[in-house]
């Protein structure tokens, strides 16, 4: 999780009137107090507070009455280097918010902090899997922005799996991959404003599904895709480029390709608005001239993105890439007259939570070429293709969709590929 931020060239600076530290990530969020390192420092403090650990813009939550010493193992992830931060909120930050409501419905058990609570930014609930499906449902207090959904088979929170993010009140969540019969703990972490905090969660309703994998009916997406709605707008005309293993968080704000990078057509020739790798772009919002979307090399991944109108493309892997793992979490994207995903170098391409309408396909390997790609795709809703799902020329390459919706989605498996499978779909 060591990261630093490193956004654009200079050109871009000027242009968009931005400082050189415009995008400076720091080992501490606004408002906070930095207090000690992770070293099993002491971070004293008067009263209960929030306290944040993390480097470079990237924190975990915890609260703490009086202080705490600074160490991963106090906190929901283990993972921070020992040049890592605590810092400690303001006074009154570590109190609950209170006013948070159940929602109420079917419960076979769970109720908020029924099970390991990760260090109190978080509520977490058990439930017993139906038929391939539990849903939840729950009520927040206050101006939250952001939910994360995370479970396990345990209820030691370190080993956990993300499954998506929830924006809208009232909050739900259906985990369509739920094995019958299986308990697991769920646990929502809720933020504000790029900040963790113990939201006012009273409490979280788990009901397990008797009747078959899949939220059923009526074409919604549920909770598949990005949380952002869009924000303040930032017209880019240069290629803001992220690497080196930096982030960038665009804060959910809107970003439009304009000059240079094209108008958002067809054309093969515009260039994306951010090329990343390695490293990630994260939280930002595409809107209506997409130009060439995010261009990914060497490894770069995205999370929490929303293309609002595709341009060329959404999203490419660009040569070099050389066989890397490429992550795409929490996307969403709308109207690609042509394809949604394009591969143009080797890789491993695993894409988790996201819902896509109306395409001409949903992935697209470059034609002709027959370097070898992997696609993994799973808990995706996906929409009016017009052609199908994955296409390839390669007898190299393997793609698999599991545990999804589909709507009008065409062929599954178009032209040639070593293997090309689906499971646990759910057509409406």
């Amino acid at each position: 999780m060591t990261r630093k931020t490193i956004v654009g060239i200079t050109a871009l600076f000027v242009a968009l009137g931005f400082s050189a530290n415009a995008f400076a990530a720091k080992d501490y969020p606004d408002g906070f107090t930095k207090c000690a390192q992770n070293k099993g420092e002491s971070c004293s403090f008067s009263g209960t507070r929030q306290v944040a650990l993390g480097k470079s813009g990237d924190f975990v939550y915890g609260t703490f009455t009086g202080g705490v010493t600074c160490s991963s193992s106090n906190f929901p992830s283990n993972s921070y280097p020992g040049s890592a931060w605590c810092s400690y909120g303001p006074a009154g930050s570590g109190g609950d918010t209170g006013g948070g409501t159940d929602t109420g419905g079917s419960s076979s058990s769970g109720t908020s902090n029924s099970c390991g609570s990760g260090g109190g930014t978080e509520v977490c609930v058990s439930a017993s899997g139906g038929n391939g499906s539990v849903s939840l449902s729950w009520n927040v207090s206050g101006s939250v922005t952001d939910q994360q959904v995370y479970r396990d088979t345990d209820s030691n929170p370190s080993g956990r799996t993300r499954l998506s993010s929830v924006g809208s009140n009232p909050r739900s969540f259906t985990d369509n991959s739920a094995s019958n019969g299986t308990t697991y703990y769920y646990w929502i972490k809720f933020r504000a404003n790029g900040t963790y905090y113990n939201s006012g969660v009273a409490s979280a309703t788990p009901s397990g599904s008797s009747s078959g994998g899949g939220s059923t009916g009526g074409g919604s997406s549920g909770s598949y895709g990005s949380s952002c709605n869009g924000g303040n707008t930032t017209t880019v005309t240069a290629t803001i480029r992220v690497e080196d293993g930096g982030t960038f968080d665009g804060g959910c704000n809107t970003y439009n390709g304009g000059g240079a990078l094209g108008d958002g057509s067809q054309d093969e020739g515009q260039d994306p608005i951010f090329r990343v790798g390695p490293g990630l772009v994260r939280n930002v919002y595409i809107g209506g001239n997409g130009a060439d979307g995010i261009h990914t090399r060497n490894g770069g991944d995205v999370d929490n993105v929303h293309w609002s109108d595709v341009g060329e493309d959404a999203m490419t892997i660009k040569d070099p890439t050389n066989g890397a793992s490429v992550y795409a979490n929490n996307i969403e994207g709308y109207d690609s007259a042509d394809k949604f995903l394009q591969a143009n170098d080797d890789a491993t391409w695993t894409v988790n939570n996201c819902r896509v309408d109306n395409a001409g396909k949903f992935l697209r390997q470059n034609g002709g070429t027959t370097f070898p790609l992997h696609v993994d795709v799973t808990n995706c809703d996906i929409s009016n293709m017009g052609e199908g799902i994955f296409r390839s020329d390669s007898s190299n390459s393997t793609a698999r969709i599991t545990n999804s919706r589909l709507s009008n989605s065409g062929d599954t498996c178009i032209g040639s590929w070593s293997s090309c499978s689906s499971s646990g779909i759910t057509n409406y």
